[in-house]
């Protein structure tokens, strides 16, 4: 009988152990990446939150001359390189750790029925959101923050709005529904404070934006944390957010 044996890990990799070796199992409440990292991620959000609220001030100042038209190929090209760096940050990050991005997501569907229930959790959470939106709107009335942003315009346009869409549901969902709430729970030890903890951090680059819209956004990050925590997988998540930003840029609802 041979001295040693190799053994799976949860994250996919095998080890060769001496036999009737017991090997600690990582949870949920382990690091998934280095301290160093988490925070350079916070001071890359920090200096777009920045930013934003400073180009939203000399816009403000100017806002006597007329505004020039704003082309959105350019900005729409710009998110879409701006998620997926950021989420190839987050895979460099946890591979410091030996933690898969697949890990994140919870990996692929098992079978149809796994796809049905997330489909239809998608669903419920959008709608569940429509409402309070709705709500939010028929108690304070419309925000008239600014939006620098302008609808699809064209074709073209309207499918880079579709690939935004698609990147901000794959992209964020990952970066902080898997990654900020994993790594606030690890440090915080409460579900609870990781879930409102990567709220407030999702919500912060929108604080340019207005108060209002900033803390709507955050209350999105509740409710699509609190979904991820409960389901333990991001795939409901990843399809509630893409169809929304969808719904939001191309059908306005």
């Amino acid at each position: 009988m041979p001295d040693s044996i190799h053994i799976r890990l949860p994250d996919g990799s095998s080890k060769e152990v001496p036999r009737g070796t017991t090997v600690p199992v990582p949870t949920g409440r382990d690091l998934i990446a280095p301290l160093w990292h988490t925070a350079v991620l916070l001071a890359v959000l920090a200096v777009v939150t920045i930013l934003g609220w400073v180009a939203q001030r000399r816009v403000q100042a100017r806002a006597a001359t007329p505004a020039p038209a704003v082309r959105l190929m350019p900005l729409q090209i710009q998110a879409i390189v701006f998620e997926w760096a950021t989420l190839a940050w987050v895979w460099f990050g946890v591979r410091r750790k030996k933690v898969k991005v697949a890990e994140l997501v919870a990996g692929r569907w098992p079978n149809a029925k796994s796809v049905a229930i997330d489909v239809l959790l998608a669903g419920g959470l959008w709608g569940l959101w429509i409402g309070i939106s709705r709500v939010e709107t028929w108690l304070l009335g419309h925000n008239h923050g600014p939006d620098a942003i302008p609808y699809p315009a064209n074709l073209l346009e309207g499918l880079l709005a579709m690939v935004v869409a698609v990147s901000a549901g794959v992209c964020e969902e990952i970066v902080f529904r898997g990654y900020f709430q994993r790594q606030f729970l690890a440090l915080t030890k409460s579900a609870a404070a990781a879930v409102l903890l990567q709220a407030a951090v999702f919500g912060a680059p929108h604080v340019y934006q207005g108060a209002r819209l900033a803390a709507m956004v955050a209350l999105y990050g509740i409710l699509f944390g609190a979904l991820a925590l409960w389901r333990r997988s991001l795939r409901p998540g990843i399809l509630a957010h893409a169809w929304s930003d969808i719904a939001a840029r191309l059908l306005r609802i």
